[in-house]
């Protein structure tokens, strides 16, 4: 160790007993090597924050290739859509384009007309359909008044005469008081027996 420091500093290492003069002298020595050590480092550091901004730059240069591309995509697809236009042989300009779509809007025009017309014609159909029925309410009302009416102008006798009054109006499971015995019946008279004959 003591001929490693030697070699160093080219005389006796630090901390030996020759004096505060050469520790010193020592001490200046380390503090110049830790200076330089510091300037390499900072030079590094510098170095690194120029590659990030470099890297930034191209990073930006990127975008903008990318953006200028996608304009250059664009007006290609623009030119091969006007080039497909001009070599249609069915394509004869722009006033032609105008006529056909004047004619599209009057034929979309005409179609509004015709539904328009089709959903009055039904409409017309169903007041009429309403129509009839009130019509025919109002008669079969007017039919139902003359009956009442004609009711009304009978005699009071004929209406509220009722039929004289049969076995059945007698009650039900009255007995026959004449007692009528046929020959040879099987019905036996009546009796006071709680027994009703059969309806």
């Amino acid at each position: 160790m003591d001929a490693e420091n030697e070699s160093v500093y080219g005389e006796e290492p630090c901390g030996s007993q020759l004096g505060d003069e050469h520790n010193e002298e020592c001490l200046d020595v380390e503090l110049e090597e830790l200076r330089r050590v510091r300037r390499a480092l900072l030079k590094m550091n510098q170095g690194m924050e120029n590659v990030q901004r470099q890297i930034k730059y191209f990073n930006s240069n990127v975008s903008q290739t990318t953006q200028l591309l996608d304009i250059w995509v664009r007006v290609l697809s623009q030119t091969m859509h006007n080039q497909a236009y001009l070599q249609n042989p069915a394509w004869h300009g722009g006033q032609m384009d105008t006529a056909q779509l004047e004619g599209l809007v009057q034929r979309d025009a005409q179609r509004e007309e015709e539904a328009e017309r089709k959903r009055r014609a039904k409409e017309a159909e169903r007041e009429k359909e309403r129509e009839k029925a009130e019509a025919r309410r109002e008669r079969e009302r007017r039919r139902a008044e003359q009956e009442a009416e004609a009711m009304q102008a009978r005699p009071r006798g004929v209406v509220g005469r009722r039929p004289p009054p049969g076995p059945a109006a007698r009650g039900r499971g009255a007995p026959n008081r004449r007692g009528t015995r046929g020959r040879g019946s099987l019905i036996p008279p009546a009796t006071n027996s709680r027994i009703r004959p059969p309806r």
